[in-house]
């Protein structure tokens, strides 16, 4: 289907909580340009994301590695029929990222591992030989989906999002349900706040973000939706 894209960026993140998070939405609404796909309530993101059998990908984001990788498949249901398969480097403190459109049985045949099946759309084998990634070791490890609101700025194609709502489940993979049985990953705060720029950040947005009080950190859904794993078995 379409070609393989990438994207180079800075990306921090912020823990805020419910307070925070309607004071940023408010905020943001008013300065930058809200996504076309916002509603009052956000839009829907749902992925499943890939590892190997030795955990690499998870633990070296837990270790702070500062090259390593993720491999996902995502949609925005309701939507269920345009998947992205989507892998993000990542290289100190920038962000790569490819991301290749396939089709809902390509997909299924990688939840599935029917990798024999996948591989027969050049453009996954490609994407995949071409990175490192070694597709018949992976395997889905964790679904998760959350509620987004996103605003942007063309200049330095400035991109804010507000992510809560974070659910998710370690051993349904069903990415294509109508209502897959998750669970809330978030115990000590709402959402998360996600800020990724090219070459640099307006001080009058850093300011927004400042005046909030928010730490940076290495915040991560998809570690975040592993607590299972993270918490009983690693």
């Amino acid at each position: 289907m379409s070609g393989d894209l990438r994207v180079k960026r800075v990306e921090e993140k912020y823990p805020i909580s419910f307070w925070q998070y309607t004071g940023l939405y408010s905020a943001l609404s008013a300065m930058l340009i809200p996504d076309r796909h916002n509603a009052p309530d956000g839009y829907m993101i749902r992925s499943v994301y890939f590892d190997d059998y030795s955990e690499t990908a998870y633990y070296d984001k837990v270790s702070g590695v500062m090259e390593r990788f993720k491999l996902r498949l995502r949609i925005y249901p309701p939507d269920f029929d345009t998947v992205k398969l989507e892998l993000k480097e990542k290289r100190g403190g920038f962000q790569q990222k490819h991301t290749l459109l396939i089709s809902r049985p390509e997909a299924e045949a990688l939840i599935n591992k029917d990798y024999d099946i996948a591989l027969q759309n050049k453009g996954i084998e490609e994407m995949l030989l071409k990175n490192g990634i070694a597709i018949y070791t992976m395997r889905p490890v964790v679904m998760n989906q959350y509620r987004r609101s996103a605003f942007m700025h063309p200049i330095n194609n400035i991109r804010i999002t507000l992510d809560r709502d974070i659910l998710s489940s370690e051993t349904n993979f069903d990415l294509f349900s109508q209502a897959p049985v998750l669970f809330p990953v978030t115990d000590y705060y709402e959402a998360i706040l996600e800020v990724k720029y090219d070459n640099y950040l307006f001080k009058w947005i850093s300011d927004i973000l400042d005046a909030y009080g928010l730490d940076m950190g290495a915040y991560s859904k998809y570690t975040l939706s592993r607590r299972l794993f993270g918490d009983f078995i690693s």
